[in-house]
């Protein structure tokens, strides 16, 4: 599709069409979950949809039919020609992608839908993705996570991330030397993409960067990248030279790349602006922690300060739990710079299933996938295989998402991502906490499901499993063992 300044992105149209049908037309809708779960039996208890105010909500987009952004559903209708805000060459609602860090101003409802007054975008990198390694390939051999660079800069991927590129992903080729635009988030000296997008042309030969910027001997710096200023004028948003001094400071450069030199044609603070709120509104961001502390009464998240009182809520995990590089979303009042949050929610997977879709779950908006019971949200982000365009029984999902207890005290996963495929395997795999408290014999717990063991169960909390339909329970444990990152 073209932008209004050139840009062409290679989005196929049927990769349009399915992103607005992907959250429109699955058998079961989606619907809007309330605080407290109805307090019944059934009650799940998802917390979802957001502050409710009027201000500001930076996220990735998860879906379309309007934009929906950290759990909102925003109506769009009332901004001229559904326009978004920005320099990238996107020029309406329509150019948007599912992953992209979208800033929304608007107000919304407990209810979870929203009316959105502007849309704001912003590239954080727009070059030629290099040096990429794949880490980790899924169960089809396909790349799972890994890193590449641009101009530079050291970027991650991960599930989570949403790749569109002209040829399938099935290695490190098909994105070595693709002209790429990169929505993401600060990772400690890196950065975590939540979106990757391939590009027909480079415009001018304008790419985009980010990253700390710093004068080494009178020459502007990201990196080992060298940057021309051509003068003043090029500085914008109240940065100056003098400001960046010698110690350095995270920038965002624009301007034309000959393969070697970058001349500037906007100097500007890095994307951490975007996340800031103006004074006394409801402000909602999900993004990265950094300078986290076990004592501190604060933090930041995408480098805006986020400040901790007796009345934070943590949801999904303890305030001890918190890492640097965590991804959270997190809800508050913005005041003299900081974000004060009520609450601070766990926005990273830990538990995932890949199986056969057998049949509508038990819950509102859930799905039983090879015996979990996988609940969808106004933030689950979900991608089709060519071909399909709807979640219904006898197709495969790989989910990843959050564990979580409904108050009907049982165990359920609430999605962030979902990949639907055509291809069938009777091959089942999970990855979640195993429950200790269930005494029954020959089997084992696994995210709600009992399954029929014979094999040694190892000293771990998070474990993985692979299995089989069949047995006493309906399934059956091939191999256990102890997930990779679970040292417990």
């Amino acid at each position: 599709m073209a932008g209004p300044d050139g840009w062409r992105e290679s989005t196929m149209t049927s990769d349009q069409l399915r992103k607005r049908l992907s959250l429109a037309i699955a058998p079961v809708a989606f619907g809007i979950f309330s605080a407290c779960g109805g307090g019944g039996g059934g009650g799940i208890g998802i917390a979802d949809g957001g502050i409710r105010g009027t201000g500001s909500s930076v996220g990735p987009v998860s879906g379309f039919g309007s934009v929906f952004v950290n759990g909102v559903k925003f109506e769009t209708s009332n901004i001229l020609n559904r326009r978004v805000e920005n320099n990238d060459g996107l020029s309406s609602e329509d150019d948007l992608e599912k992953g992209m860090i979208l800033r929304v101003a608007g107000e919304w409802s407990p209810d979870g839908t929203g009316t959105a007054e502007s849309l704001e975008y912003d590239d954080t990198f727009r070059g030629t993705a290099a040096n990429v390694s794949v880490t980790t390939v899924d169960s089809s051999g396909s790349p799972e996570a890994g890193t590449f660079s641009v101009l530079g800069q050291t970027i991650s991927f991960d599930r989570r991330t949403v790749i569109r590129l002209d040829n399938e992903f099935a290695d490190a080729s098909a994105l070595e030397g693709k002209r790429v635009r990169i929505s993401a988030w600060p990772s400690g000296n890196s950065y975590r993409a939540s979106y990757i997008g391939e590009l027909d042309t480079l415009p001018e030969n304008l790419v985009e960067l980010e990253g700390l910027g710093r004068y080494d001997s009178g020459d502007l710096l990201i990196g080992t990248q060298r940057i021309i200023v051509p003068g003043d004028s090029v500085f914008a948003d109240g940065l100056t030279a003098d400001a960046i001094g010698q110690a350095g400071q995270r920038i965002e450069v624009e301007g034309e790349y000959d393969g070697a030199i970058i001349t500037a044609r906007t100097i500007r603070p890095a994307d951490d602006r975007r996340y800031e709120g103006q004074e006394g509104e409801d402000i909602e961001i999900t993004g990265t922690v950094s300078g986290y502390t076990p004592r501190a009464a604060s933090f930041f998240v995408n480098g805006v300060a986020v400040s901790i009182t007796s009345d934070t809520e943590f949801d999904d995990l303890d305030r001890d739990q918190l890492t640097d590089n965590m991804l959270v979303r997190v809800e508050g009042d913005f005041r003299d710079g900081t974000i004060v949050a009520e609450e601070v929610e766990l926005f990273e997977g830990n538990a995932e299933v890949e199986a056969s879709v057998i049949k509508a779950g038990r819950l509102p908006d859930s799905w039983d996938i090879g015996g979990v019971i996988v609940v969808l949200t106004n933030s689950t982000v979900i991608e089709f295989d060519d071909g399909l365009s709807s979640i219904s029984p006898g197709v495969s999902a790989e989910v990843e998402g959050i564990e979580r207890t409904g108050n009907d005290g049982k165990v359920f996963l609430e999605a962030l991502t979902v990949e639907v495929e055509s291809d069938i395997s009777t091959e089942y795999e999970l990855t979640g906490r195993i429950d200790r408290a269930y005494t029954g014999s020959g089997s084992i717990k696994v995210l709600g499901l009992v399954l029929d063991n014979t094999q040694p169960v190892p000293d771990c909390d998070i474990v993985e499993v692979e299995y089989l339909a069949g047995g006493s329970t309906g399934y059956v444990v091939d191999e256990l063992e102890c997930a990779e990152d679970d040292d417990d």
